[in-house]
């Protein structure tokens, strides 16, 4: 996997349908390519979830997959959305590039938010979608 991905796999409330200004912006500054997923494991954090990537997980996590036109602007906006610090142990996701598997049986390589901080006695999303999470 190399560094200058150009693309974002969104499994939150960046996703369509969710009109906050940064979803509005992530969609404006990106070419929607599809639906994918990865292995892992979603949790409820609040309103919110929260992804962590495992290769070994029978589990997998749902989202959609953006052509990003330009990340130099757009993925500091981004970071900022999803509390990326320059202390890793503060930052509450950070920004790693992980294969994800598209509908079409393409593997590309994505940026991912995946969620940094204690998932102790946190709530599992089991359908992998955050869209059928109940709050």
């Amino acid at each position: 996997m190399t560094s200058d991905a150009v693309f974002l796999f969104t499994y939150g409330t960046l996703m369509q349908g969710f009109s906050n200004p940064f979803a509005q912006r992530l969609h404006t500054l990106s070419t929607f390519e599809g639906k994918g997923s990865f292995p892992g494991t979603l949790y409820k954090i609040d309103w919110y979830p929260g992804a962590v990537y495992d290769t070994e997980n029978q589990n997998r996590i749902y989202g959609e997959v953006y052509k990003i036109m330009v990340p130099e602007i757009l993925f500091p906006e981004l970071d900022e959305y999803e509390d990326v610090f320059e202390d890793e142990e503060k930052s509450l996701y950070m920004r790693k590039i992980i294969p994800v598997l598209m509908n079409n049986g393409v593997l590309i390589d994505c940026w991912t938010y995946i969620y940094n901080q204690d998932i102790t006695n946190i709530e599992i999303i089991k359908s992998g979608d955050f869209r059928h999470a109940n709050f």
